[in-house]
């Protein structure tokens, strides 16, 4: 572990990286952070703390602390713009002076050179002239194996780590590279931590678990990173959400363990948005998704995979818009704009990925509903209802004439006989699809669109491309929140209605859609539903492949239903 902890630490970057581990370890210390790193001038001080110098007898002191990355030499010494002598001199000349609190101008001043590297033999002369010049302050310097041990010893509980828990810790770092590697010893991480969490016996340990299971994560993240494995990232991010909200089942977490989720939270985005950033420039190249592979249908896999993270991200960012919009805080409701826009520019490059991408509306699999509804929820959630329109008037033409020429239908996911399906027009043209689950999403989102003319169009295919197509609407029951957020919850829990009849009219069916949601709608009070955390659900559809939840368009058809 030590090993592992060390190429973590020298990875991390000097913003928003290592000067996080450093703020927990001074917290894990019990030091008050009196300001953090911001951008902007800050006359050298990266983190302004006070509280016990628990590396000297736990003496009361002010901490200036300046963040560096990498190893202390001649270079950054004193030869570049930042250079750790300038910090030095500003924190001195400039910080000191002028920007102590007053409550804290009695205290000893520590200032603090932290750094994930050595500092170079031909520094230490250096080193040491400049301290001795300046004996009013306390300096010292923080490297690299500091980082290691107080990460060890106050953020990570090693000692209380079984010998399985460290052995899926390194399995788990040793096969991120692996792009096909399904993440079960990840998984076996987050089992055991989560089982620590539930047998502590007090408050105080629970959250000390919380915090254990986000430093893996973030740790493992990191190597993800390293890995140029993004995707692993995402992935791994997904399945702690789930088993972060699933410790929570049943009722709200109580505010002491409120602040661990909401961190978690913030993880995810980020992991997302670093998605986000790598690949955002092939929204626009025309069949972009499709150069990477050699198939048409690899080609749809692709696509609807990346649409799915996309949107995921679009609706998460929404997710976190709603947490602070309310508010009368000021600095929140900024942030909650920020957020706004930002999910704006995702469903706008999502719709891209869509638009040059145009296999997107001949879905192969029937469970491909699910990133076609993310995309049509947020495009909904952000007022683009002309958009969404437009998306299922492309999805209505592709898949009526893709089974009228070549008899091309969305299947159930399995992969073989898709692949068949694909490869073999004999053996299309004879299948029977059977039932659809998709068609009957699509069709109810005509109806929260409020377009008749393309309920008639889906219709009319029905009654004619697609009469022996059986319509199917998978709803969850009691028992299916328990399942959803380590598995597949269809086949479990839940139940099918099947053999659904199309009214003539949209209002007729739209009445129908109303009082089933009125009384038949168990989701509504799953824990992620009440309280309000509404994108849990949708991460564990899109991870395991479980079919989205009717509520989650169905609320949109009366303002006065998603009230009741």
């Amino acid at each position: 572990m030590r090993l592992i902890l060390a190429e973590y630490i020298n990875s991390l970057k000097e913003d928003g990286e290592l000067d996080k581990v450093l703020q927990d370890i001074l917290r894990a210390n019990g030091v008050e952070i009196f300001s953090r790193p911001e951008r902007g001038r800050q006359f050298g001080v990266d983190i302004y703390a006070v509280g016990k110098d628990f590396t000297d007898g736990n003496k009361r002191k002010v901490f200036l602390i300046t963040v560096k990355q990498g190893d202390l030499d001649r270079r950054n010494w004193d030869a570049e713009v930042n250079s750790v002598r300038q910090s030095l001199d500003e924190i001195r000349e400039v910080f000191v002076k002028n920007n102590l609190a007053p409550q804290h101008k009695r205290l000893p001043i520590k200032i603090v050179v932290a750094y994930n590297g050595l500092i170079k033999q031909s520094l230490q002369q250096n080193w040491v002239g400049y301290t001795n010049q300046h004996p009013e302050f306390d300096f010292a310097l923080w490297e690299s194996d500091f980082f290691v041990g107080q990460f060890q010893d106050k953020l990570l509980n090693e000692s209380g780590f079984s010998n399985n828990l460290r052995s899926s810790i390194r399995k788990t770092i040793i096969h991120l590279e692996n792009r096909d590697y399904k993440l079960g010893d990840f998984v076996n991480v987050l089992d055991l931590l989560c089982n620590n969490f539930r047998i502590a016996t007090s408050k105080k340990a629970k959250i000390k678990v919380l915090k254990e299971m986000r430093l893996v994560v973030t740790m493992v993240l990191k190597y993800c990173e390293e890995s140029d494995n993004l995707l692993h990232s995402v992935n791994c991010s997904e399945k702690y959400i789930l088993m972060l909200w699933s410790l929570f089942v049943g009722g709200t977490p109580e505010s002491i363990y409120a602040k661990e989720v909401v961190e978690g939270f913030h993880l995810h985005l980020e992991t997302l948005g670093k998605y986000n950033n790598k690949f955002s420039f092939l929204c626009e190249i025309k069949d972009g998704l499709g150069r990477s592979v050699s198939d048409s249908l690899s080609y749809n896999t692709v696509v609807y995979e990346q649409l799915g993270i996309w949107c995921e991200t679009g609706l998460f960012l929404l997710q976190m818009y709603e947490f602070l919009v309310n508010g009368d805080n000021e600095k929140a409701k900024l942030a909650a704009d920020i957020y706004l826009e930002k999910a704006k520019i995702i469903a706008s490059e999502a719709i891209g990925l869509v638009n040059s991408n145009s296999i997107f509306y001949t879905p192969r699999f029937d469970d491909q509903l699910i990133e076609i509804h993310l995309l049509l929820m947020l495009l909904y959630k952000l007022g683009l209802k002309q958009q969404a329109i437009h998306i299922l008037q492309g999805l209505h033409k592709n898949i009526a004439e893709a089974f009228a020429f070549t008899k091309i239908y969305p299947a159930f996911r399995d992969l073989r006989t898709v692949s068949e399906l694909e490869a073999n027009t004999d053996v299309r043209f004879k299948h029977d699809y059977n039932s659809s689950y998709l068609y009957t999403l699509l069709i109810e989102w005509s109806i929260v669109l409020n377009s008749s003319r393309l309920y008639k169009s889906f219709k009319s295919v029905k009654d004619t491309l697609l009469k022996d197509i059986s319509l199917l609407l998978w709803f969850p029951d009691l028992e299916t929140e328990a399942k959803i957020y380590t598995e597949n919850a269809n086949d479990d829990s839940g139940y099918a209605l099947s053999g659904i009849d199309l009214p003539e009219s949209m209002e007729e069916y739209k009445l129908l859609l109303e009082e089933e949601y009125k009384n038949n709608c168990f989701e509504k009070d799953f824990t992620f539903i009440k309280e309000s955390y509404w994108a849990v659900g949708l991460i564990a559809s899109r991870h395991f492949r479980t079919h989205i939840f009717p509520h989650y368009w169905r609320t949109f058809l009366k303002d006065d239903i998603q009230n009741n």
